[in-house]
């Protein structure tokens, strides 16, 4: 149970490669992108189906999570050894810039800030020293990605995503120390019919604080109707939209999340200078959630997220390799996330 419940979190490491694209959509404007007037131009397919969701150049992110407990595995979940969180907060800022803008080829540079801190209402009496050292300390994630695809022709393209993150409990907004790397890269091969169908096949390769992992995946997006499509990363991400009028869609399914973070544990917060315990810390839950997503004026949107989060399991692991694992007792918390991004019009990527 362990092997699955490792690689099925590795996944969620991708999810955001299919979304690299950085001009947005005109919702309804069917564009057939694969199709030329002139039958001695060369056309060359682009990611994305009509009608799909914006791009984000930009993204300013908020959101907060609710109440839930932690409890030990195989243990009873009493109060004793039970800790509750009051709440979690969260903050996410991006940003891409291009530096291929070609008809065959795309190539971008992404910077992604995000902190996520803990706030616990009570902590157990069983290894206290874990939460008191996550308890309102942010972990950070300072992510650096190089995306670039290339149209083969009309119908295929191939894309890639290269990614250094730096993750963990360090004090200032970035670290460069080794103990927070974590390497990844992601290879798809894309096949698009026409502008409102695409699907492909790919690998992604992960070099994590707990082990290293290479797994497949496939895309499948479709836009059926003006008002209708779907947009997945199988087997992590599946979200129906509904284009509610021009500019202005619902997404809602469900996608798998996760993020790992190496950080310090003092046995003792009262002992000055006390050295600290190096461990490793990951946690996974299954988001079933619905987006709006609202375009505002000229390159402007807004997002606004709620749902559910079902957790899937917390690890706590000590990077000498000594392991201690924790899961979650409590059912779902719910959570709330806005955001404002830019998305460029489509005509500046053409």
């Amino acid at each position: 149970m362990q092997k699955k419940h490792s690689i099925i979190a590795w996944f969620a490491f991708f999810l955001t490669f299919t979304g690299h694209t950085l001009c947005g959509q005109n919702p309804l404007a069917r564009k057939m992108s694969n199709a030329s007037s002139d039958s001695t131009t060369t056309t060359f397919c682009k990611p994305g189906v009509s009608n799909a969701s914006p791009g984000k150049g930009l993204e300013i992110q908020r959101g907060i999570s609710g109440e839930f407990r932690i409890a030990p595995e195989g243990r009873l979940s009493d109060g004793a050894n039970t800790s509750e969180v009051e709440h979690i907060s969260t903050f996410k800022a991006k940003f891409k810039i291009p530096l291929i803008n070609s008809p065959k080829t795309k190539a971008l540079l992404g910077y992604e800030y995000t902190t996520e801190t803990y706030h616990f209402e009570e902590i157990g009496k069983l290894q206290p020293e874990i939460f008191y050292s996550l308890d309102d300390n942010p972990l950070r994630s300072n992510k650096y990605s190089f995306y670039i695809t290339q149209a083969l022709n009309h119908k295929y393209y191939l894309g890639l995503r290269l990614r250094t993150a730096f993750n963990g409990d360090y004090d200032r907004m970035m670290s460069g120390d080794s103990r927070y790397l974590n390497l990844s890269g992601t290879a798809v091969l894309g096949v698009k019919p026409h502008d409102d169908k695409e699907w492909g096949i790919g690998l992604t390769y992960n070099n994590g604080f707990f082990r290293t992992l290479v797994l497949p995946f496939f895309i499948y997006n479709e836009t059926f109707n003006d008002k209708w499509g779907i947009e997945t990363v199988l087997p992590v991400s599946v979200m129906a939209r509904y284009n509610m009028k021009e500019n202005s869609m619902l997404l809602f399914g469900a996608e798998l999340q996760t993020q790992s973070y190496a950080l310090d544990v003092f046995s003792n917060s009262t002992i000055a200078n006390e050295a600290a315990q190096p461990y490793y810390f990951r946690h996974a839950e299954v988001a079933v959630q619905v987006a709006l997503e609202q375009h505002i004026h000229s390159w402007f949107w807004v997002s606004a997220q709620a749902g559910y989060h079902i957790p899937t399991g917390y690890r706590f692991q000590e990077a000498n390799g000594a392991e201690t694992r924790y899961q979650m007792t409590a059912g779902a918390q719910p959570f709330a996330k806005i955001s404002l991004f830019l998305s460029p019009p489509k005509s500046l990527c053409e």
